[in-house]
């Protein structure tokens, strides 16, 4: 699965956050890189007070240093630069990663490649919007306090098999890197359901209370048949049912655990759609201080246009 990773770059510093990241994953996966540049209309010289890319010219000069760079790590490493049609970055990054055959697409959240002004969290719902690509967001402010490492993976996951695209993508890197895994299976409790299932728990509180206990004794049991399974080909890993709001649950999980990154299956759904149908995607990518794997959850038709 991991063997091709596109890393789109504009130019700065901040979006230089990938590089790191992606060294690290494609010497574990023994992946080779291709390095991106879309050439935006009226492309601004700076970008949060740093240099950006404004030519096809000096994109190639940059991203073939870049990619020599990457080259003495012992990385296959080339680059491509193309122009945004019709301004459209996002369709532009996703259309290469089709035909590049990328199967990980990794971007800076500080947005990197002509995305800046979008909501953070929207830029990889968008990617995933338009395929299956999965998306690997990495903060720039998390990883500036030490260096990425591959040594345990959070897993957040439902007791659908529908969202084990996560659990299998985090067993493939585990079993190639020895990473930890550490699961985890957030039950909301009566006053942390989602939007639009807080009207049922407050019209039937004892009922849904009930449900939501019969949830979680459900979870363990789904949880602990995943380690086993896990267990058996020899991926080191531990899980754990949590109570509380879903989202500050698998942060505060993140900081216990010490992980290096969070791995999760999405719909894909971005803006108030995120919010009004409870996906917990999006917010968890505008609050993690590590980096976040999206993948589209399995069977999900991506979205037209």
């Amino acid at each position: 699965m991991f063997q091709h990773f596109l890393a789109p770059l504009d130019g700065s510093q901040l979006a230089e956050t990938i590089l790191p990241v992606a060294r690290v994953l494609a010497q574990v996966c023994a992946a080779r890189v291709t390095l991106l540049h879309v050439v935006e209309p009226a492309a601004p010289a700076t970008i949060h007070g740093q240099a950006h890319l404004m030519d096809a010219v000096q994109a190639e000069e940059y991203l073939q240093a870049r990619a020599t760079e990457l080259s003495q790590h012992g990385i296959s490493a080339d680059w491509h630069v193309d122009r945004a049609k019709g301004g459209d970055v996002v369709q532009a990054i996703f259309a290469h990663g089709l035909e590049l055959e990328a199967d990980l697409i990794l971007l800076a959240d500080h947005g990197a490649s002509g995305l800046k002004g979008r909501l953070l969290g929207s830029i990889p719902q968008q990617v995933l919007q338009r395929g299956e690509i999965p998306v690997l967001l990495v903060r720039t402010a998390g990883l500036a306090q030490h260096a990425f490492e591959c040594r345990t993976i959070l897993v957040p996951l439902d007791s659908s098999t529908r969202y084990e695209t996560a659990l299998h993508a985090a067993q493939e890197l585990a079993g190639m890197s020895g990473a930890r895994l550490e699961l985890i299976l957030v039950v909301p409790t009566l006053d942390t359901l989602s939007p639009r299932n807080s009207a049922t728990g407050t019209i039937l509180p004892s009922s849904t209370r009930a449900v939501l206990d019969l949830a979680a004794s459900g979870a363990q049991q789904y949880l602990d048949a995943a380690v086993k399974a896990l267990r058996v080909h020899d991926i080191d890993a531990r899980g754990q049912v949590a109570r509380g709001d879903v989202v500050t649950t698998i942060l505060e999980a993140s900081t216990a655990v010490r992980a290096d990154m969070i791995i999760m299956a999405t719909h894909g759904r971005a803006g108030l759609d995120a919010f009004w149908s409870g996906s917990i995607a999006p917010r968890v990518v505008n609050r993690a201080t590590v980096p976040v794997m999206l993948l589209r959850v399995k069977d999900d038709a991506p979205a037209a246009g």
